[in-house]
């Protein structure tokens, strides 16, 4: 039998594994700078969906804080101006001096109304109580009311009787209309901060 030369298959066949070789090693490459970029990705991704809840956390517990806090001032106004609306003499009485008229407690919605957290409270709401504090503060330095509840007359009893009953209105519609509206947007603010807290 005759002697074949086999040198050059085992050649090729090195040449090829070599070959296949460093194309394995490309490929494994490729792979791990796939993997790299997908994982960084994917890192990132989770990072800032965290992110996310965190700032929306963290606005539900503001939002829940500034409304809480402007019900709360909102019924000190309110029990406040009731009792001195019990103290205002109606028809006979000891008349009532300058220094006995409240002043209204607007601390945190004057804090509220500059800054950006006040359009966190609802549109409606914040019309409300603006025209309720605009309106009792008109009538509480209404200079003629002052008067007229200075030096008691009959004269001025259908004056006084008429301040009454727009205050025990303006009182009424915070007890029945804003008031409640709080309630209902706080109890929202509470279940997103739950929701997100959880």
């Amino acid at each position: 039998m005759a002697k074949v030369d086999t040198a050059p298959f085992e050649e090729a066949e090195r040449t090829s594994r070599a070959r296949f070789r460093g194309l394995e090693f490309f490929a494994g490459q490729i792979f791990t700078i796939l993997a790299s970029v997908v994982g960084v990705y994917l890192a990132g991704y989770v990072s800032f969906q965290r992110t996310l809840e965190y700032d929306r956390l963290t606005k539900a517990q503001q939002k829940s804080d500034l409304l809480t806090a402007a019900r709360e001032e909102l019924k000190q106004n309110v029990v406040r101006l009731q009792k001195f609306n019990e103290r205002l003499p109606a028809d006979v009485g000891t008349g009532v001096v300058n220094s006995e008229w409240p002043q209204l407690r607007l601390f945190v919605w004057q804090a509220a109304g500059r800054s950006s957290s006040a359009f966190d409270i609802p549109p409606q709401i914040l019309i409300d109580m603006q025209a309720f504090y605009g309106d009792v503060e008109l009538m509480l330095n209404d200079g003629e009311a002052h008067q007229n509840f200075r030096s008691l007359s009959q004269s001025n009893s259908y004056e006084r009787n008429q301040f009454k009953q727009r205050l025990v209105t303006q009182l009424k519609l915070a007890d029945t209309s804003i008031v409640p509206a709080l309630n209902n947007e706080i109890g929202a603010a509470e279940q997103l901060t739950k929701k997100y807290s959880d």
